[in-house]
C-alpha cells in the first residue's frame, strides 16, 4: 500500500513509519493525519509486527501543524473542532497500537510533532532534537488528547511550564525532565532505535503485550476526564481576538495587547 505523506518501511517484527514531507519539516496537514490512521490500521493487520519506529525524513521529526493550512481555520469553529478531533484520533491510534512504539526524534518536534512523539511508548532523541509545545503562544489551547501525556511524562509543574510558555527545549533538558528516555549522537539515532526494537522482539510476545496494555490502562485511567475540553477548547480559543493577536505577533518582537483577563 502506498501513501503520499509517509512511508511504511520494513517487514517482519520491526516496521518503520516515516513521516515524508521533508521539504516542510514534515508539517502535519489533514492528509498526514488520515494517512497516519490508515497506516496504523495496516500495522494491526500484520500480526508478526512486534515493534514500530516512528521517525521523520529530512532535517526534522515534525514541525507540527502545517500553518499554511492551519491558519485558514482560525475563526472557523467547526473546522478547528474537526482538526482537534483528527489529531486526537491519530494520537489515540498510535497509543493503542498493539506493537511497542518508539519515536526516534531529531531536529524539530513542535506542537503536533511533539504530540506524536508523546503518543509512543518510548522516545529516543538525537542531540539535535528541539521540542516546543507552542499552541498557547499561538493563542490556542493544546488538544489532540495530549495534555495528559505531557503530565504523565514530566509531571504537572513542568507540564504547565511546557504548555503555558511554549518555549524550545533541548534534548538534554528533556532527558532530565523525563520526556526523552535516551539521548544519542545524531549519527547513532537510527541504530539506537533499532537496538531498542530488537530488545523488544527478543522478549516473549504476550507478557510485553499485556504489560503495555496494563500500564496504559493504569496511567491513562483518568485521562478522559479532560478530553471533553479538547475540541471545544480549541474552537473557543482559536476564535478569540487574542488568538488573532498571538498569530500576528508570535514571530515578531512586537508586544501583543491581550483582551481576555
Amino acid at each position: 500500500m502506498e501513501w503520499e505523506t509517509l512511508k511504511l518501511e520494513g517487514s517482519g517484527p520491526v516496521l518503520q513509519i516515516v513521516l515524508n514531507r521533508p521539504a516542510v519539516h514534515n508539517a502535519i496537514n489533514r492528509q498526514v493525519l488520515q494517512e497516519l490512521l490508515d497506516v496504523c490500521m495496516e500495522i494491526e493487520r500484520r500480526p508478526d509486527c512486534r515493534c514500530v519506529i516512528l521517525r521523520g525524513e529530512g532535517p526534522s521529526f515534525s514541525s507540527g501543524a502545517d500553518l499554511k493550512e492551519g491558519m485558514t481555520r482560525r475563526g472557523d469553529a467547526g473546522g478547528m473542532m474537526l482538526w482537534a478531533k483528527g489529531g486526537a484520533r491519530v494520537v489515540d491510534a498510535l497509543t493503542d497500537l498493539t506493537p511497542v512504539t518508539v519515536a526516534a526524534v531529531h531536529g524539530y518536534a513542535i506542537g503536533g510533532g511533539a504530540c506524536l512523539a508523546m503518543a509512543c511508548d518510548f522516545r529516543i532523541a538525537a542531540e539535535s532534537a528541539q521540542v516546543s509545545i507552542r499552541e498557547s503562544r499561538l493563542g490556542i489551547s493544546l488538544s489532540w488528547h495530549s495534555i495528559p501525556n505531557v503530565v504523565h511524562l514530566v509531571g504537572p509543574s513542568r507540564a504547565k511550564e511546557m504548555v503555558m510558555f511554549g518555549e524550545m527545549y533541548s534534548a538534554r533538558t528533556l532527558l532530565d525532565y523525563g520526556f526523552f528516555d535516551r539521548v544519542v549522537p545524531e549519527d547513532e539515532l537510527e541504530a539506537a532505535a533499532f537496538a531498542l526494537a530488537e530488545k523488544v522482539v527478543r522478549q516473549p510476545p504476550l507478557p510485553v503485550l499485556m504489560t503495555k496494555a496494563s500500564i496504559n490502562a493504569l496511567v491513562k485511567s483518568h485521562d478522559r476526564a479532560v478530553f471533553h475540553l479538547d475540541e471545544a477548547g480549541v474552537a473557543l480559543t482559536a476564535g478569540t481576538r487574542d488568538a488573532q493577536e498571538a498569530a500576528r505577533t508570535v514571530f515578531s518582537d512586537e508586544t501583543p495587547v491581550w483582551e481576555a483577563r
